[in-house]
Order: C-alpha cells, then sequence, then structure tokens
C-alpha cells in the first residue's frame, strides 16, 4: 500500500515546502501553529495524506474514533498531511503539517524528499520550537541552520542566529541532511521560547514567521499574529507582576541574558529549582479566545 495518499496532483510551479512537526521540536507549539497559521492564511487545500502507522507507536500517538449509542461510527489513524496554495506573482507552497515519527526515520524522510522531488520543490524550510533560558522582556530569538554554504548570507541578513548546538537530533536534521544528498536546498528554522512560559507562546511563532517572510519573499500579512502577540505579552508581564518571586527571578535572567553574548546558557545554580518558575496560563488562553471568538 503506498504511503501517500493522493487526492489530488496540483500543478505547482517550483514551490517551497515548509514542514512543522509535533512532538519533541513543538515547543510552545511553534512548529503545530506556524504551520497552521500558514494553512488558514492561504486558504491552502489538501492534497495528500502520509500514513504513519509504520512511523509512530501507537500507544503514544493513538488512533482517535467516534462512539454513538454504543456503535462505532468512524475510526482515524493519526496521519500527516499536505496543503497547496497557489499565489500570483510568488512561488506556489507546499505545507507540512505531521508528527515527528517514532522510528524509521530516513525511510520517512525519504518519503517527504520523494514527493519534493515529483513536485519540483526549490527549496526547503522546516520550522520548529525549542525551549531556552530567554526572558519574554527580550525580542525572540530565531536561530537557523542550512544545509548548502551558499545559504549562510541569506539566513545571516534576516537577523537570525546562526545555530551552534551538539546533542540529540530532530527530524528536521534527518531532512535536511536528505535534502543536502538529493541537491535540494534547505533551512530549519528554530524559535526559542522561555522555559517558564509552558503554553502556546505565538510571540515566538511571529518571529518565526518573519524570518520566512525574509527568506521566501512570500507576501504575508502578520498584522493579526502581531497584535495577538502583544496582547500575549501584556498577559504574562501582568501575571508576572501579581507573582513577585517569580518576577525577581525573571529579572535575573534579563540581566544575565543581556550581558550574555550566548543566549542559551546561565551560570550553575541558576537552573535549580526549574519548576517553581514555570508560569502555567492555560486558563489565560481559554479566556483569550473565547474573547476572540466574540
Amino acid at each position: 500500500m503506498d504511503k501517500i495518499a493522493y487526492l489530488e496532483i496540483p500543478k505547482l510551479r517550483q514551490p517551497y515546502l515548509i514542514m512543522g512537526f509535533e512532538g519533541w521540536p513543538n515547543a510552545a507549539e511553534v512548529s503545530s501553529y506556524s504551520i497552521q497559521y500558514l494553512v488558514d492564511h492561504f486558504n491552502a487545500r489538501h492534497f495528500a495524506s502520509l500514513s504513519t502507522e509504520d512511523f509512530c507507536q501507537l500507544s503514544s500517538l493513538r488512533p482517535t474514533g467516534v462512539v454513538k449509542g454504543g456503535r462505532l461510527l468512524e475510526l482515524k489513524f493519526p496521519a500527516s498531511h499536505f496543503y497547496y496554495a497557489m499565489k500570483k506573482g510568488f512561488r506556489d507552497l507546499v505545507l507540512f503539517q505531521g508528527a515527528e515519527p517514532h522510528f524509521r526515520w530516513a525511510s520517512y524522510a525519504d518519503l517527504l524528499l520523494s514527493l519534493a522531488e515529483r513536485f519540483g520543490v526549490s527549496e526547503i524550510f522546516t520550522l520548529g520550537g525549542t525551549y531556552d533560558y530567554i526572558p519574554h522582556t527580550c525580542p525572540p530569538f530565531v536561530s537557523a541552520l542550512f544545509n548548502h554554504d551558499d545559504l549562510k548570507e541569506k539566513v545571516i541578513q534576516t537577523g537570525a542566529g546562526l545555530t551552534e548546538y551538539s546533542g540529540p537530533i530532530s527530524i528536521h536534521t534527518c531532512v535536511l541532511e536528505g535534502a543536502r544528498e538529493r541537491g535540494i536546498r534547505g533551512i530549519s528554522l528554530w524559535g526559542h521560547a522561555p522555559h517558564y512560559l509552558q503554553t502556546k507562546n505565538v510571540r515566538v511563532v511571529c518571529s518565526v514567521l518573519q524570518v520566512l517572510k525574509v527568506l521566501t519573499g512570500i507576501e504575508m500579512d502578520l498584522s493579526e499574529l502581531e497584535r495577538a502577540s502583544d496582547y500575549f505579552g501584556q498577559q504574562v508581564n501582568h501575571l508576572i507582576e501579581q507573582d513577585p518571586k517569580l518576577k525577581e527571578v525573571i529579572d535575573k535572567l534579563e540581566a544575565v541574558y543581556k550581558q550574555s553574548s550566548v543566549a542559551s546558557s546561565l551560570p550553575k545554580g541558576e537552573e535549580e529549582s526549574k519548576d517553581e518558575k514555570v508560569v502555567y496560563i492555560q486558563a489565560f488562553l481559554k479566556r483569550q479566545d473565547e474573547d476572540e471568538r466574540k
């Protein structure tokens, strides 16, 4: 059985392929929300799905069902989806929204890249999120890695930082390396979210999409997202002002961050009692969503 099921075969013009994955590379929902925003913003059309049954542990990523009156009406296995969008005067887009696989990464990446070759993808972008020791009072930080040396200057011109890292990787890196071997240029963008804000961070999402906009030249109105980002920051500040202990910790973090040329590390001892420095603001976000629907 084919792993990718097509609803249609669109005729695309040297499209960009922009991918996001749920799971480990989706801190602060930066990856999943960025792709969903692009799908909604460009009114992208669903044209294919990739079955994840052979790549994901179903006890972790469970199928869903609908049962009414004791009868099973619907059973859906996890799948990853492809969308496309066309805009006159710009390159077309292929958007991929899925879950990071639990195993068989090389085969999974090969399926993604085979689709990229089939539709003549000119460049690949992956969008991810990571938690970092960065204060929310500073501008969100976006880092990038690339698979061709001639992309370095292009990345620097956006204001994004160049990734310095050694450790466990995400599916992003596997995709970029596979793309390099096929002669497809690729850039991975990572939004760095404050570790103490364990929730969807629209400020970081907005920053990632601003860098993507510069890299691709795609016309994209982010004004709505920018307003949501400002509102998010105001509400977080309000909540922190009510907790003097937390405010003291964040003030200290801000001072260290501004003095350090390496924004991703703190002096030893700063990581102690990390759980006490987490702001859980799901209740606030629920109210925010309700206000936006009114």
